[in-house]
């Protein structure tokens, strides 16, 4: 059974690259979706977890229907607690908000999906080359 792992089939590496492609293309096509059609609304920061990735809750309204989620902040976003931010949300799913704009949150999200796509055909490259080198099998088929 180990002896596979070692040497896996090549249509395997690609099935996996395709499944990794696909687990950071979905996303960002959900989030560039939003971005067509997502609103701004005025929220709070309400609260900050130090402890659970520095993260800060925030709540907002929509439709005198009061919001919240969650922002780990990125790079050089800082908030504080009681502070006024601007709340990105999805009109059909308000539930589904963002303290930055879709496009951007998109755009990262797609992370090493590129790498992947170019690693598809570099694996198929790389075994076709390993097979052009070899032999071709000297079994006699007997009848």
């Amino acid at each position: 059974m180990f002896r596979r792992w070692n040497s896996p089939q090549w249509w395997f590496l690609v099935i996996l690259l395709t499944i990794g492609v696909t687990f950071f293309v979905y996303p960002w096509w959900k989030d560039r979706a939003v971005a067509a059609r997502q609103q701004t609304a005025s929220g709070t920061i309400v609260t900050h977890e130090p402890a659970n990735h520095d993260r800060f809750g925030y709540t907002f309204n929509v439709n005198q229907k009061t919001y919240s989620g969650w922002q780990v902040p990125h790079d050089d976003d800082q908030f504080t607690v009681g502070q006024v931010v601007t709340v990105h949300y999805d009109p059909q799913d308000p539930n589904n908000s963002a303290l930055e704009d879709f496009s951007e949150l998109a755009d990262r999200e797609l992370g090493p999906a590129p790498l992947l796509i170019a690693a598809i055909p570099l694996v198929a490259l790389i075994e076709f080359l390993r097979r052009r080198g070899k032999p071709r099998s000297t079994r006699v088929i007997t009848g």
